[in-house]
């Protein structure tokens, strides 16, 4: 004879079905109060007519910093004096092929004069709270290790096209100390990486931008190759780039107070180059880089070269 062991239970077979008194009642759920609009976080709302008709590139994360290293070239000092009035008179004569064109604040003060070219050495880096020292302290031992650089120039003048294909920027590339930034840039490549970050594109252009316009029909422009460059000097001063060869169109339409063009004129770069390409190649327009800098939502920390 088989023993049942005590342990065992004895469950109810699975076609029988529990029974359920119709006189029982449940309580209903009480609907929790609004809370308070002094508790509640407004959504931030994308509004381009009060940024120039710029669009959000990305989009808002609450407590993400964003942050970018840069190159800045101080336009207003005695040394760099022939450089600013190459710069002054490449926008002027652009305009005036283009009256939508914009000065980049950073580059042209409409007020003040010219004031500080911007060289980007990242992307676009998004940061949480806790990672914004450990990303300055990388680009400090980033700076402590390089000597300062001498004898940097442009080469020419280009157009260049953001990732988003919502405006085109007029810019100046580097030319001699081309390397020098690239080891820079790789430089951060492992804390970049750390943070699961972008590194900068494999073959960059370094360049500063001067000049802007909105696009109208940006999906109707297609890039002339698939380099990319970064140019954030205006949004977080900062922009993602893409060379780009604009089509033959002049409709206009109204973006609130600025106005977008289907493409700047085909000859503007051609005849900046031209009339200041020289100039932008003399030796008064040699400049030296001596410092990196590291912006931080509004807060900028920068750091000289030593090594």
């Amino acid at each position: 004879m088989k023993r049942v062991s005590p342990s065992l239970v004895s469950y109810s077979d699975s076609s029988e079905e529990e029974t359920i008194s119709p006189n029982v009642t449940h309580p209903k759920r009480r609907k929790l109060p609004a809370l308070s609009s002094n508790l509640t976080v407004p959504v931030p709302v994308d509004d381009p007519s009060k940024h120039q008709g710029r669009i959000r590139s990305s989009p808002h994360v609450e407590g993400q910093w964003t942050a970018y290293v840069y190159v800045a070239l101080p336009l207003r000092s005695p040394e760099n004096k022939h450089l600013t009035d190459v710069i002054r008179g490449a926008f002027v004569r652009a305009a005036s092929m283009e009256p939508n064109l914009h000065p980049l604040q950073s580059a042209i003060n409409q007020k003040n004069g010219a004031d500080e070219l911007h060289i980007s050495l990242t992307r676009p880096v998004y940061l949480r709270s806790h990672q914004r020292e450990e990303f300055k302290q990388s680009v400090r031992r980033a700076a402590k290790a390089r000597k300062p650089y001498v004898g940097f120039s442009f080469a020419t003048f280009s157009q260049l096209t953001n990732d988003d294909q919502t405006r085109t920027f007029l810019c100046a590339e580097v030319g001699a100390g081309h390397h020098e930034l690239r080891g820079l840039t790789l430089s951060l490549s492992p804390t970049l990486r750390q943070l699961r970050q972008k590194d900068y594109y494999q073959s960059p252009r370094f360049h500063a931008s001067f000049a802007w316009v909105l696009l109208r029909h940006p999906r109707d422009i297609s890039p002339s190759t698939s380099d990319r460059v970064e140019d954030a000097m205006e949004q977080f001063r900062e922009e993602v780039l893409t060379p780009v060869s604009a089509p033959a169109a002049d409709s206009l339409s109204a973006h609130g107070s600025y106005r977008a063009v289907r493409s700047l004129p085909d000859d503007l770069v051609d005849t900046l180059n031209c009339e200041f390409r020289r100039k932008l190649l003399s030796p008064a327009a040699i400049f030296d880089v001596g410092e990196v800098r590291v912006k931080i939502g509004k807060d900028v920390s920068y750091w000289k070269l030593e090594g």
